[in-house]
């Protein structure tokens, strides 16, 4: 599966591929070229469920009275062409786009074959029958965009602006970087930035999909979309309107409808060669069968009822229905996807790869324990903390904590070098300080104690000489253990986790967690090696899928069939490597998205197969005679009835 990933090129080489596909670039196109002229500018004014309405109520007269001669054909004319205007009109418009094989050129040949051959009940109930389904078909399309278009209730209409002659209201894109604004109480925040001015509770619940506020003050980052519930606050804008979070958000779930899933281009691959073949099949039966046989009427009756059941595969099955409501279903409870086929990648997911840090725990480590050798407590972890002064890593926060403030003396840090999974070198002084796990120490020919407790244990080595070290704990995020089996109960059968912790650490909550495999002390280039080990291994038809924050593991996501970011709000990183977007740090959306994914996968697949099957059935049942045109088309009425209503089932 190609990846979504910054830059842009690689969504151009993915929109190019699918382009290459005609059906594939009629989901993807959003609307229909417009085609004008006096009879479309006339059938627009005109409800579409009219023509039908009256057609049927004509159809129903026409049989109650008693009509005789040159009457009975007029009559059935009349209701032909009020039923298939609209279809004809249509089946001309997607002909000209060059869709030769639609549905309504289908219905269209096989309802004027019937009429020739007197079969007018069913020459004129077959359009209105098409009809009906294609109206409750796209009230499906409207609830499925409706839901969509819900999105766009983050995006703000206006922005407070501060300027020396007091506040303006301005256009959001008409604010830059810099600009001051007023965020009054009740209003949507209307770009990203830092509060300048204020204490306040911002609810990110349109973000997040989750209410959960959060109290801010000066210094604070507050993003666009959430709500600022109760005081006035001043926000210095950080980013222009077309980057900020609530527009980078709408765009991606508008263009996810440019990635399709595989399914769909399944479909469109099957429709290629059904239709045309179905096409083959009728001539077969209308013209040379009886070319030998005989009985001309008898076999072109069975060749419009192969007509009927000649159809295209995706729209009427709802495949592209199904992934947009799966996508809107998704964002509603903050989890945006940057393709349908990424929905589909977790559908397939047969093994899904956890990162420790900040996804099973929660990444705000503390400090238990503190065993210096021939110094003080407080020495070695000054010691760490200086050495660690300008890492981000939630050990490093955490040994800064600790330590408090700093001897001054001490903060004279000439070189520092950060060893991703190992450490830091640095020196201090004239003092060469590491600080890291055992590797780091290990590696440069220093011994180390072994632990005494359970714990990540931070070892410090000044000028070659061992210094101690410092245990730190990390708390398994609340409800993981749920969320995990959660995830095993929805298909995925294999769980793993990647850490770089040493062994004896990460055991134990691998254990707890009934994690199927685990691989501890790992760099960032080990755990890519990991996850390419996986994929390497996987079967045909299986997914990678690997769940991490985004910030520190956006490498290693990259490598794997679908990365899903966890904490994904205000972080640049997790936007360009992440697939899939949860925008909080609630673990028990992964299993949800699981969910959402296998249902939105599952029901595309019961119409597919439902559909062809019943399709395949009217059209050998037709040849052979059995089915009446009658019963080919109330067949074929209820099987795309029930379709759409497989559909429904994504709610």
């Amino acid at each position: 599966m190609a990846k979504h990933l910054a830059p842009s090129s690689k969504h151009e080489l993915k929109k190019e591929k699918n382009r290459k596909l005609e059906r594939s670039e009629k989901i993807t196109a959003g609307e229909d070229r417009p085609v004008r002229g006096l009879p479309y500018r006339f059938m627009e004014r005109i409800p579409a469920w009219l023509p039908a309405a009256l057609a049927f109520v004509l159809l129903v007269v026409i049989g109650i009275l008693p009509l005789k001669g040159w009457l009975v054909p007029a009559a059935y004319v009349l209701v032909f062409i009020l039923a298939g205007t609209g279809v004809s009109l249509e089946a001309v418009k997607k002909i000209r786009e060059r869709d030769f094989f639609n549905n309504e050129l289908m219905t269209l040949l096989a309802s004027v074959l019937l009429l020739i051959l007197r079969h007018y009940f069913e020459a004129d109930l077959l359009p209105i029958l098409f009809t009906v389904c294609k109206l409750a078909e796209d009230y499906l399309k409207r609830l499925s965009r409706k839901d969509l278009e819900s999105i766009l209730d983050i995006l703000p209409e206006s922005a407070g602006l501060i300027t020396e002659d007091g506040i303006e209201r301005v256009k959001p894109e008409d604010v830059k970087p810099g600009d001051v604004i007023l965020v009054a109480a009740g209003e949507r925040i209307p770009l990203d930035g830092v509060v300048v001015d204020g204490i306040t509770t911002i609810d990110t619940a349109a973000i997040s999909g989750q209410r959960s506020p959060w109290a801010v003050n000066k210094g604070y980052r507050v993003y666009s979309g959430c709500v600022n519930l109760t005081s006035d606050i001043r926000v210095r804008v950080t980013r222009p309107f077309e980057h900020s979070t609530a527009k980078r958000l709408v765009k991606l779930a508008e263009n996810a409808v440019q990635f399709p899933s595989e399914q769909e281009h399944y479909a469109a691959r099957i429709n290629a060669v059904y239709v045309p073949a179905m096409l083959v099949l009728a001539l077969i039966v209308g013209v040379l069968v009886p070319a030998f046989k005989g009985e001309w009427a008898v076999y072109a009756v069975r060749a419009a009822v192969v007509l009927i059941a000649a159809r295209t595969v995706a729209d009427v099955y709802c495949m592209p229905v199904a992934y947009r409501k799966g996508i809107a279903l998704a964002a509603k409870m903050g989890v945006f996807s940057k393709g349908e086929d990424c929905l589909e990648a977790i559908a397939r997911a047969e093994t899904m790869i956890f990162d420790k840090t900040g996804t099973i725990t929660e990444g705000r480590y503390t400090v238990t324990d503190v065993y210096p050798v021939k110094m003080s407590e407080h020495q070695l972890l000054s010691i760490a903390a200086t050495a660690e002064s300008f890492s981000r890593h939630p050990i490093a926060i955490a040994l800064r904590e600790a330590a408090g403030e700093v001897d001054s003396r001490l903060l004279k840090v000439i070189k520092i070098k950060e060893i991703p999974g190992r450490g830091v070198s640095t020196f201090i002084g004239e003092r060469q300080v590491y600080v890291g796990n055992a590797a780091l120490l290990t590696e440069h020919g220093i011994q180390c104690s072994v632990p005494e407790k359970p714990g990540s244990a931070i070892h410090v080595a000044v000028d070659g000489r061992y210094c101690g070290y410092i245990l730190v704990a990390d708390k398994v995020r609340r409800r993981a253990f749920d969320a995990l089996e959660g995830v095993r109960v929805n298909g995925v059968e294999k769980l793993v986790l990647l850490t770089g912790d040493v062994p004896s650490v990460a055991r134990p909550l691998a254990s707890r967690l009934n994690f199927d495999m685990l691989r501890a002390e790992l760099r960032p280039e080990d755990k890519k090696r990991a996850v390419e080990y996986l994929m390497g291994n996987k079967s045909e038809r299986g997914t990678i899928a690997f769940v991490g924050d985004g910030e520190n593991d956006g490498g290693v996501m990259t490598k794997a069939d679908v990365g899903i970011a966890m904490g994904a709000l205000g972080s640049d990183a997790a936007m360009a490597a992440a697939d899939v977007l949860i925008m909080d740090r609630d673990i028990m959306k992964v299993p949800r998205m699981v969910s959402i994914s296998g249902l939105v996968h599952s029901v595309s697949w019961q119409n597919f197969l439902a559909g062809m099957i019943v399709d395949l059935l009217i059209a050998v049942f037709g040849m052979l005679g059995v089915f009446s045109p009658l019963a080919a088309e109330l067949v074929s009425f209820l099987i795309v009835l029930a379709v759409l209503g497989n559909t429904l089932r994504i709610r």
